[in-house]
């Protein structure tokens, strides 16, 4: 057995490269040896800073939801709804780029009650589990209809799915419960350069070695087993969850 290895996984439930890597690395037995901190970033805290907002840029939220359709096919993922999606955000003809960026307006999105959700639900084990059913309801991964994770109903039912307290979970962002633990975990997302999710960082010191993306799995097991070669990761692979995800 190898020796157990720490990395971070930041994430966030807005993004559908973090939907389709959680559900992947919470399947594969490659990293069942290591101990993962999954860490939830999001955008009302960084974005403005060195996190990009995919939202600002039209091309690149074109390009975003296209590519996550193909990603999650090959995790063997319903994308029908991502396809959908990708069909919502045409790039104009009649626009002079040289002169505007353009880019979507977006409404207020209160991610972080659905964090601060999470770190209620990963406090009592359950981390992954409600991570997992979150962006299924999200990204209709389930394949039913897609659902608005920011809203207190939709959590609560994901809450009592889980066996975990509703009440106590939709208000642990109101109440404060974890507002020092959000705190240093902007500073931890500051320090490792984290700039879009999936964000990985393994190692320390000169050792550290940062991925961005769900398409970069291969790549950090390479980086965490020293292994010679990439590891090849089909949707055959993702069919169990692992012990203790």
């Amino acid at each position: 057995m190898a020796n157990v290895t720490k990395f971070k996984f930041y994430f966030s439930f807005r993004s559908p490269f973090a939907a389709i890597a959680v559900y992947r690395i919470r399947r594969l037995a490659i990293f069942n040896d290591f101990e993962i901190a999954l860490i939830p970033t999001w955008p009302e805290v960084i974005f403005g800073g060195h996190m990009d907002n995919p939202t600002d840029n039209l091309f690149k939220i074109s390009y975003v939801f296209a590519d996550a359709a193909r990603q999650a096919e090959e995790a063997g993922l319903p994308a029908d709804y991502l396809h959908a999606l990708a069909k919502h955000f045409l790039i104009p003809t009649d626009v002079d780029f040289k002169k505007e960026k353009v880019g979507l307006k977006m409404p207020a999105e209160n991610w972080p009650l659905t964090h601060h959700a999470f770190l209620y639900a990963q406090e009592r084990g359950k981390g992954w589990e409600f991570a997992d059913a979150v962006f299924a309801e999200r990204f209709s991964f389930h394949g039913g209809k897609s659902q608005d994770v920011t809203d207190p109903e939709v959590l609560r039912g994901i809450a009592e799915q889980l066996d975990l307290n509703p009440t106590e979970l939709v208000t642990a962002y109101e109440a404060g419960t974890y507002a020092d633990k959000q705190a240093e975990f902007v500073r931890q997302s500051e320090i490792d350069g984290t700039f879009g999710v999936p964000f990985f960082v393994c190692g320390e010191g000169e050792s550290k070695q940062v991925f961005w993306g769900n398409d970069r799995i291969a790549n950090l097991h390479k980086a965490l087993t020293k292994s010679a070669e990439l590891p090849v990761i089909r949707s055959s692979d993702l069919v169990k969850v692992q012990a203790g995800r």
